[in-house]
This record gives C-alpha cells, structure tokens and sequence, in this order.
C-alpha cells in the first residue's frame, strides 16, 4: 500500500518533452544527412590521398569539426545531453593537430 509513497519522482509532463520530441525529430534527419556528409568526406579525402599522396588538411579539419557535432547531436539524441547542438549553439571547433587519431573531447 506504500505504492505512492515509492513513486515520489514526478512524471515529465506533455508539454515540457514536446519541444523535446520536436527537436529529436529535427536532429534525427539532420543526422541522417550527416551521414551522406561523412560519407563524401571520407570518399573525397580517399581521393586526395590516392592522387594527391596526401590527404587535405582542410578537409582533416572539417572532419574533425564533423565527428565532434556527430557526437553532440548522438548525445542529444540519447538523452546523454540536454544542450541543443548547432544550430542552437556554436559548431563545435575541430580538434587541435589533427593527425588522423582518436577524437578527445567527443
């Protein structure tokens, strides 16, 4: 009979997860399109290095800037941030010397 006593954290109410549910939605395609965008960069940066013997540092940068707004939107998206990715707050800044090695920060 102590069931409500259990149950003391309040439920979120309709109106504060609709923004919520409509800002998922969004970030949901934008994500789909940012994986067409991977998905090219790494195409063009393949042929950079395969002509080029070298892969472009502008595009380095951008897919670092890239893979950190990845994970600013996942996060979003899986409720492990509350902040609302670009374009509600800054594009997140590439990675200091990139060299092609794991992402800090993400």
């Amino acid at each position: 009979m102590n069931q409500q006593a259990e149950s003391t954290a309040p439920a979120p109410s309709g109106e504060s997860l609709a923004p919520r549910v409509l800002h998922m939605l969004v970030f949901a395609v934008v994500f789909w399109v940012l994986c067409w965008a991977v998905a090219i960069t790494a195409i063009v940066q393949l042929g950079f290095r395969v002509f080029a013997a070298a892969p472009s540092p502008e595009l380095q940068r951008f897919g670092s800037a890239l893979a950190r707004y990845a994970g600013q939107v996942i996060a979003y998206l899986s409720f492990a941030r509350d902040a609302l990715p670009f374009p509600f707050s800054d594009w997140p800044a590439a990675a200091n010397g990139v060299t092609g090695d794991d992402l800090p920060g993400l």
